[in-house]
């Protein structure tokens, strides 16, 4: 959700055959790549459209964003068809936005990108409407859910985050979703000036999320302050989701079958506050250690929550080795208790 520019150097390598740049490495022909992002976060298209004027002033629920991750979805498709098939195309013997090639769709999120982009992952596993892009492996970035509720771990309880992470998250997400408000119900100035106030506040009491490397980042990108205050809208909608609806945040958990839809995480250690689950981060990394399915975490070290673009050679490393990592028939095989049975064949 932080717009276009921040992702598009990792997409660009990703695209980019790495024979190109590196002739001692293995072969790699690079991906079909396309970015998007939550309504009214991109800089560019945000200006373009004169501010407020040309998105909901209330900004846009999570189930309005995942169908917007659909309709991307169906767009990446519909060129990399175009482009792949093109004579299929022109003569109407494919579905324009159907995969026909055998080739895999994975899925990259960062931020609050993560919590609907789950949402996405699991309604194209487990409802028709979305299955026609249903995604073969999840990459996320610095965020991780809790585990699907009918997944059976050891984990199970083990408390989600540490009670100072709670606290953290409370005031700096509690800061946003005010911001936000206030502009939504007086106006965007007003909404500046609280956030200015419960900014400062949280500063003084040391409940910042993130350190100099990422506070750097944000500086350097300039953000106008109107349409920063405009993109807290997601917390504003979390927190009231979270009062009156817990039920549209269902879906936004890991995928229940993590042989099948594998995940990798990859996190920045320099913060705060983590931004994980402790409990999936566990179940990632007894994945792997056990040999369950394709999942990892990685932990970038001397990176915090902009982690692709403050070590962009070691995470296009572990996303292109996560890409071709192959099945899992080579898996071991689990009982529902999470005891081992045999290996597959």
């Amino acid at each position: 959700p932080d717009g276009v520019e921040p992702f598009t150097p990792l997409a660009k390598r990703l695209a980019t055959p790495q024979r190109a740049r590196d002739n001692h490495s293995e072969e790699d022909n690079g991906c079909f790549v396309g970015i998007t992002c939550w309504p009214g976060f991109d800089k560019e298209s945000f200006s373009r459209l004169s501010n407020f004027c040309s998105f909901k002033r209330e900004g846009y629920n999570f189930d309005e964003v995942t169908c917007c991750i659909r309709e991307a979805a169906n767009q990446l498709f519909l060129e990399y068809n175009s482009k792949s098939r093109p004579e299929d195309m022109e003569n109407h013997t494919i579905n324009e936005n159907k995969r026909k090639d055998g080739s895999k769709f994975t899925v990259i999120f960062h931020d609050f990108g993560v919590l609907t982009g789950l949402m996405f992952v699991n309604r194209s596993i487990e409802e028709k409407y979305f299955t026609e892009h249903r995604p073969d492996r999840v990459v996320l970035l610095d965020v991780i859910n809790g585990p699907h509720q009918k997944f059976k771990t050891q984990f199970r309880h083990m408390p989600p985050y540490k009670n100072h992470e709670i606290l953290v998250h409370v005031a700096y997400r509690g800061t946003y979703a005010c911001a936000f408000a206030a502009a939504r119900y007086l106006s965007s100035t007003i909404g500046i000036m609280v956030f200015g106030i419960l900014w400062n506040f949280i500063k003084l009491s040391r409940l910042i999320p993130l350190r100099g490397i990422d506070m750097r980042m944000l500086a350097e990108r300039k953000m106008d302050l109107h349409h920063m205050d405009y993109t807290m809208y997601p917390y504003y909608n979390l927190f009231q989701c979270l009062v009156y609806n817990t039920h549209a945040l269902a879906k936004s958990s890991l995928p229940l079958d993590l042989v099948q839809t594998p995940v990798l995480y990859l996190y920045g250690p320099e913060k705060n506050v983590m931004f994980h689950d402790h409990r999936s981060l566990a179940i990632l990394e007894q994945e792997e250690a056990e040999g369950r399915s394709e999942c990892r975490a990685v932990k970038v070290e001397g990176a915090g929550h902009w982690m692709y673009c403050q070590r962009p050679d070691l995470c296009e490393q572990e996303i292109r080795k996560f890409l071709k990592s192959g099945n899992c028939n080579d898996k071991a095989v689990f009982d529902e208790n999470g005891n081992k049975l045999r290996s597959k064949l």
